[in-house]
């Protein structure tokens, strides 16, 4: 019992604190003279969670909608907590016309997030280069990684799909979270089939939480390999892909169901930046792996650093050469704030 009071505590302070509290002292700043009576304080607490359950309990392209405002609208409210923190600070500190500061708070929160927002639409291209013998020199591969279809559209993926063909790679490699909804159509996902490169995908894990094994068909019948716990031999190359999995050990384990082939180039599809050590014992050259969104909206990434030792970015574990992808799209609020959205261009020289 005491575990869960802990728990609700906990959810409370975060969603009244961080999301409820700046809108309501952003609103009574600006406007003082209004009152906010029992049923619209109500309507401020309710909306965002109710929202957010909609699409869990009616599943609509509506709903998925609305889910996707609600979730952005939370990460609005993120923002503001920052800047109404401040305020609170220096409203200790020295005297400040409120009225102005309400609306100094309201410019500043929508002027961040605003270019957060217009952030998590820009596709930069990340250029890696990974050493590599000489006779595979000159092997490109595309890394797309945490799209996030349902929270983010089909046209989004368009987007991606017509980069990626421009980069011209060998090999398109896609390290999971390419959904996060129950459901996403196979014609929303249609431009799967129009990559130009041979295409491996591994799931992540949000595959696992939705429709799982109806979502691999769809990405098959679209002529994407899906590799579950398995290898694939390109010849000059061996592409290992493994299930995202809660577990720490999931690399390590996986790895001794399965045997390297000799004299390949080994490549390693997982995730989330765990096990890279296994990896290396195991005789992988190259690591693929995303899930951390590298924090996403800032002051995130010092949080998921604490979890993750490996954020983003590329890496040395023994002979083993690991790169975390920062995510091609976003999770929940569609904002990027002190990171990006990528398309990993993996260079072999």
């Amino acid at each position: 019992m005491s575990r869960r009071i802990i728990v609700i505590g906990v959810f409370s302070l975060f969603y009244f604190g961080l999301l409820i509290y700046p809108a309501v002292r952003i609103l009574t700043l600006s406007f003082p003279t209004l009152q906010l009576t029992t049923p619209l304080l109500l309507v401020i607490m309710v909306a965002p969670l109710a929202g957010r359950l909609a699409h869990e309990w009616f599943p609509t392209r509506f709903t998925r909608w609305l889910s996707a405002v609600v979730l952005t609208w939370l990460g609005v409210c993120f923002v503001g907590f920052g800047a109404v923190l401040i305020f609170e600070v220096l409203n200790l500190l020295i005297v400040l016309d409120q009225q102005v500061a309400g609306w100094t708070l309201a410019g500043i929160t929508a002027l961040i997030s605003t270019y957060g927002f217009v952030n998590a639409q820009r596709l930069t291209v990340a250029n890696v280069d990974i050493p590599a013998p000489e006779y595979l020199r000159g092997i490109t591969l595309a890394q797309i990684s945490d799209v996030h279809i349902g929270s983010r559209s089909g046209r989004f993926l368009n987007r991606i799909v017509d980069r990626t063909n421009a980069l011209k790679p060998n090999y398109v490699l896609i390290t999971g979270d390419l959904v996060d909804f129950s459901n996403i159509s196979q014609r929303e996902l249609s431009a799967l089939a129009d990559l130009n490169a041979p295409t491996y995908a591994i799931i992540g894990n949000h595959e696992r939480y939705v429709d799982l094994e109806a979502t691999c068909d769809r990405w098959t019948s679209l002529g994407v390999t899906v590799l579950r716990d398995d290898s694939v031999d390109l010849g000059q190359i061996q592409l290992v892909g493994i299930d995202d999995a809660d577990t720490k050990t999931q690399v390590q384990t996986k790895l001794a169901e399965l045997m390297p082939i000799d004299d390949r180039y080994r490549i390693l599809l997982y995730h989330r930046p765990d096990g890279a050590g296994a990896a290396a014992d195991w005789g992988f050259d190259l690591m693929l792996c995303g899930h951390t969104h590298n924090g996403q909206i800032f002051p995130f990434n010092y949080l998921v650093k604490r979890y993750f030792r490996h954020i983003r970015g590329t890496y040395r574990i023994d002979n083993l050469h690991l790169y975390v992808s920062s995510g091609t799209g976003t999770w929940g609020p569609i904002m990027r704030l002190g990171s990006r959205s990528e398309i990993g261009m993996i260079r072999l020289y």
